[in-house]
């Protein structure tokens, strides 16, 4: 079986058709990624696919299997299966597995870090060392969906199974930075208004600046883009709701355990930097849905 008269045949039919990439990739409701692979001989149609593929292109299976060999259409299925198969375990597949395995060696040496009372690591240390984990998730999957995963159904599960583990990985950091790495029983709480932000600027060196105005800042933008993202909390008014909801019953719960500082500044620039977030990120999505939907159609003028 010839993998490139099989991409051959899948780019003439297309075109002779008169429809783009993305065009069959959206009758197929697989990404236009994936037709891209099978047209460079790079990947081949998962075998679910023979039919719709066929049906599309108005050719019949065995000539997709290359019927020029004349062989009994079974035999076909059989060798293109393994064919396909093959394609599965090359090195992408390999290299996800490996960016899976590191991801979790640093998020567990992360938990020997925070939870040993004889090891000192520098805050930004632990910080790095769990972005890193997360990003060899989001790499491991945007590897394995660029290259293995082939319709639309599919690849947003495998985005959001990425999503589900750097959620679970950002909640822990969270927790251990809010709540269990604080000083215990310290009886104290503010309730004036930018009252510790105008203390800390005046008095504060460069580090307590970072931590305690940027990091409050910063911390909790991830938790809107989860919150739009991973639970599709896409309206204003209930991200600011919920934001403010999640900030307040942590400062409570720091009072009522004596857990840290209660403080109203913690609520005022956590609460903000997650609305920063959600308007900047928000506008990033628009202009990229204009800028894609512009492309789209320069790709059909041209086509």
């Amino acid at each position: 079986m010839d993998l490139s008269k099989i991409s051959n045949l899948l780019k003439q039919k297309r075109k002779e058709l008169g429809i783009t990439q993305e065009e069959l990739a959206q009758k197929l409701f697989v990404t236009e990624k994936a037709i891209s692979r099978w047209e460079t001989g790079r990947g081949t149609p998962d075998i679910s696919l023979l039919i719709p593929l066929s049906e599309v292109l108005n050719i019949e299976i065995s000539e997709l299997l290359n019927g020029e060999e004349n062989k009994n259409e079974v035999e076909q299925l059989i060798e293109y299966e393994k064919i396909n198969k093959s394609n599965k375990f090359n090195t992408h597949f390999k290299l996800t597995i490996l960016l899976y395995i590191l991801s979790i060696f640093l998020f567990l040496f992360y938990l020997r870090l925070e939870y040993n009372s004889s090891i000192e690591v520098n805050y930004f240390i632990r910080l790095l060392i769990m972005i890193m984990a997360s990003i060899c998730i989001i790499l491991g999957n945007k590897i394995y969906n660029d290259n293995y995963v082939e319709k639309i159904e599919d690849k947003k599960k495998v985005t959001k199974f990425s999503q589900i583990i750097v959620f679970i990985y950002y909640i822990i950091l969270l927790f251990n930075m809010v709540l269990f790495a604080r000083y215990h029983h310290i009886e104290s709480i503010n309730l004036i208004p930018l009252k510790t932000i105008i203390e800390i600027l005046k008095n504060g060196n460069l580090y307590s600046i970072i931590i305690n105005i940027f990091g409050n800042l910063f911390i909790f933008m991830p938790l809107e883009y989860f919150l739009m993202e991973l639970f599709k909390v896409k309206k204003f008014t209930m991200n600011f709701m919920l934001s403010l909801g999640i900030i307040s019953i942590i400062e409570i719960t720091q009072f009522i355990f004596q857990i840290g500082v209660a403080d109203v500044d913690d609520l005022i620039l956590c609460t903000s930097g997650m609305i920063i977030f959600y308007f900047i990120y928000n506008n990033m999505w628009k202009k990229y849905k204009i800028k894609k939907a512009k492309g789209v159609s320069t790709i059909k003028c041209d086509n």
